[in-house]
């Protein structure tokens, strides 16, 4: 199946560089030629995935731009998300008009009246409703390097958001089945229940066993990034594993003929992966668990390799977008690096030992053996009779470092191949990574089928067994802790150039081959030089070159404000950090962990190479300008802190105590100033700060690069003595109408969010570029300013294998 695959791929790539109407002429035409050319079968397949990737879903068209009627069929219950709850539906008509696609709506409660009239709707999977709601595309943050999200969920055929603004706008219709909800809560229930008293374990327990990660802290989240094991809390292959091996290791104490057996594992992989909601990870697991028991039923064996090849060519028929999918990525690298290079490593090093424990006490196999493994029995047996003990004394011990040992080379193979997705997607390197997932390894395959006995188990047994699961976790938690406290231990990356990549390309792929092929001194020396490039990537400065003109970039943070300020010295400074999601702007409980710092500034600099910023202002302390900065500190080298006069509210003064702990250098920074090329035109040396008053709080900068000049307002809105002239303006608060600080600009950009919920920008503020339709917005300071649009695209496929460069 290697081959097929591998002509889908490349004609999956090369799809929009191909006429789709060509390329289905002569698909008909490289099948007939197959019968006679067998290579040219290949031709037809790579012709097939260029067909069916051609084939693109037609986005349905824009509602109109005001609250609409909207009916449609709940595709499962609601689910709280960390910040709102999540209602997803199939549309059927908008304003009585037929409509198609799916929607998903977001129903943000704080008021516990409104909650309680949400509850009594009693929503559930297939209950047909009526809802007056504003539809827009979903919000995404045009930003390069940024995650895409609008694309992630169009994926899953979800082409609208909108926010409920009252229960009382929903009207249910006809009501569905729900009997798969109370089936899956009851389960979640009975999981939780021994874990009432320690809500942090409940979370973490909903996430390794059901995939459910809004209960988990954001404090676990980080520690589990950091450690590189995210993997655990997103319900994927690994724990359908263990589900499967755990349902044939029960199914093997019947006495059950052999094809029950399998037809009992088959059916628990596929029970487990309808619990957690089918998750796409889970659906290619549950498909390569069905290749493997067909296998078996036919007789036919099971390879695989064969059957992940399998797997994956059926899923990218389905889904060819699914390519681009880091997580599809992943999936199938993990499973190559554990079967390709993981086992054959394994078995080089350890093979002797499995060899040697494998019917210890039978002395008549010993002549079977190699001679290690055969002496290594030999004299272990006599040691144990000369003791008097027996062998189990010696080979239990034995047998649980074979595991660790086994487990270690497993995750040191996948840590390997695993590198270049975790610097490109996520930006981190942890070198912990590979010895911390021995532990947690073994630890979730003890607690995921305990867990789910859980379901079954009487009271009193479930508590003890969610004693036992507490242990384990608070285990790991603690195993982590410690892991994570090593100097080094998890490392904030940028993206490295393409020739770093060749380079690591090459070093692990001569491993590769030293390890199949059980060369000493070949593998003995291509280790260090994977280990070297590594550390090359982690520690190597690879940022841009300075721009030959001063050069700024107004980035797509929502509904705040960051923007980035080169100079043709390599100087970099950031001006605020964005930082407010809709609930928070809207006052609401938010648990949950997306951070602009983390998810949007940190994609973007890192795809640059970024590594340090000069000088940080923060031009005054809302949570739209300064929440993301924290992020920023933490994940960047900060030269300086630039602050004006701002009230000491709690978060303020928070992002102050990180800075000194952080040991990054303050400017109190007053009107009058000049700083560099920058002249501080507000706030005054004797400015009040009033907490009713911060928008007028913000630090204003005056930037001159030779001829040219750039006012950085923040959010001020009073007047204060500013040119009546300059040649970029960001225009102040975001657009708002009470904006007195109007100077005449070449350039006017407004930072503003898409469907913010006060109306931004007042048409007294435009014409101006803005950030919510444009994205990020670069601007060259010269005599007639040049303006970029730096929003990131693509024409042809291949490019999502470089596109952080």
């Amino acid at each position: 199946m290697a081959l097929p695959l591998f002509a889908l791929i490349v004609g999956i790539l090369l799809s929009p560089c191909l006429d789709p109407a060509a390329v289905w002429i002569c698909l008909p035409l490289a099948i007939l030629i197959s019968f006679a050319k067998r290579w040219c079968a290949l031709i037809a397949v790579g012709l097939l995935g260029a067909g069916v990737s051609s084939v693109q879903p037609t986005v349905p068209p824009d509602p109109d731009n005001s609250a609409t009627r909207v009916i449609g069929k709940l595709t499962k219950a609601p689910e709280w998300h960390g910040v709102g709850t999540y209602l997803d539906m199939e549309l059927l008509s908008v304003d009585a008009q037929r409509y198609r696609g799916r929607a998903r709506l977001t129903e943000f409660m704080d008021d516990p009246a409104q909650r309680a009239l949400f509850d009594a709707l009693n929503l559930g999977s297939g209950d047909r409703v009526e809802i007056v709601v504003k539809l827009h595309r979903p919000g995404v943050y045009r930003d390069p390097g940024v995650f895409d999200n609008r694309r992630h969920l169009e994926r899953q055929g979800i082409y609208w958001t909108g926010t409920i603004r009252n229960p009382r706008l929903i009207t249910v219709l006809a009501r569905g089945w729900h009997g798969p909800d109370r089936l899956k809560n009851w389960i979640q229930a009975r999981i939780e229940a021994p874990f009432r008293a320690r809500p942090e374990i409940a979370g973490l327990v909903l996430g390794m066993v059901l995939g459910r990660k809004y209960r988990l802290t954001a404090e676990i989240e980080r520690k589990f990034q950091a450690g590189g094991l995210v993997y655990l809390v997103v319900v994927a292959g690994f724990h359908l594993a263990i589900v499967a091996s755990a349902a044939l290791w029960l199914a093997r104490l019947v006495s059950w003929k052999r094809k029950t057996r399998l037809l009992i594992v088959l059916g628990c992989a596929l029970a487990y992966a309808a619990v957690v909601d089918g998750q796409t990870p889970v659906y290619r697991a549950a498909l390569a668990v069905l290749f493997m028991v067909a296998g078996k039923l036919l007789d036919r064996g099971y390879a695989v390799l064969n059957a992940t090849a399998a797997a994956a060519f059926i899923l990218l028929l389905v889904d060819p977008a699914s390519l681009e999918d880091s997580s599809f990525q992943m999936t199938f690298a993990a499973v190559l690096a554990v079967t390709a290079i993981g086992v054959p490593a394994s078995q080089w090093a350890l093979g002797w030992l499995r060899e040697g424990l494998k019917d210890f006490g039978d002395a008549s196999k010993d002549s079977n053996l190699s001679i290690p493994a055969a002496d290594w029995r030999v004299s272990r047996r006599v040691w144990c009779e000369r003791h008097s003990l027996p062998n189990s004394v010696l080979t239990i011990p034995w047998r649980l470092a074979l595991i660790a040992g086994e487990a270690l080379v497993m995750s040191l193979c996948v840590e390997m191949i695993f590198a270049v997705f975790m610097v490109e997607s996520f930006h981190r390197l942890s070198p912990v990574s590979p010895m911390v997932n021995v532990p947690a390894g073994i630890i979730t395959a003890m607690v995921t089928p305990l867990a789910l006995l859980l379901v079954l188990l009487p009271r009193p047994a479930a508590a003890l067994a969610g004693w036992v699961i507490t242990e384990l976790l608070d285990l790991l938690l603690k195993v982590l802790d410690l892991a994570l406290q090593l100097p080094y231990a998890t490392l904030r990356v940028p993206s490295p150039p393409i020739w770093v990549w060749g380079m690591y390309a090459m070093a692990a792929a001569i491993l590769i081959v030293a390890i199949r092929k059980r060369w000493t001194r070949v593998c003995l020396g291509s280790i260090p030089a994977v280990l070297t490039i590594q550390g090359l990537i982690a520690f190597k400065d690879f940022s841009p070159k300075p721009p030959q003109v001063v050069t700024m970039t107004f980035l797509d943070v929502g509904q705040g404000d960051a923007a980035l300020i080169e100079f043709p010295s390599g100087y970099r400074m950031l001006i605020d950090g964005g930082g407010v999601s809709s609930g928070r702007f809207l006052d609401l409980r938010d648990e949950s962990t997306f951070s602009i710092g983390e998810s949007v500034l940190s994609p973007y600099f890192f795809s640059r190479g970024i590594r340090r910023l000069d000088a940080v202002v923060l031009t005054h302390a809302h949570h739209d300008h300064m929440d993301g900065l924290f992020n920023v500190i933490e994940n960047f080298k900060v030269g300086e802190f630039w602050l004006g006069r701002n009230p000491m509210i709690p978060r303020y003064r928070e992002l102050i105590e990180r800075i000194q702990e952080k040991q990054i250098p303050i400017r109190w920074v007053t009107a009058g100033e000049t700083i560099g090329p920058f002249t501080v035109l507000h706030p005054p040396a004797a400015w009040v700060p009033r907490r009713n008053d911060q928008n007028n709080d913000s630090v204003v900068l005056l930037l001159k690069a030779g001829a040219a000049t750039a006012l950085l307002t923040g959010d001020i809105e009073r007047s204060i003595p500013v040119p009546e002239k300059v040649d970029v303006l960001k225009v102040p608060h975001h657009g708002s109408k009470g904006v007195k600080v109007r100077p005449q600009a070449a350039v006017r950009v407004i930072s503003v969010g898409e469907n913010n919920p006060f109306g931004h920008p007042h048409e007294s503020a435009l014409p101006a570029l803005r950030t919510d339709r444009l994205g990020a917005i670069t601007v060259t300071l010269e005599s007639h300013p040049k303006v970029t649009l730096t929003e990131w695209r693509r024409s042809c496929r291949i490019g999502f294998l470089f596109e952080s460069h």
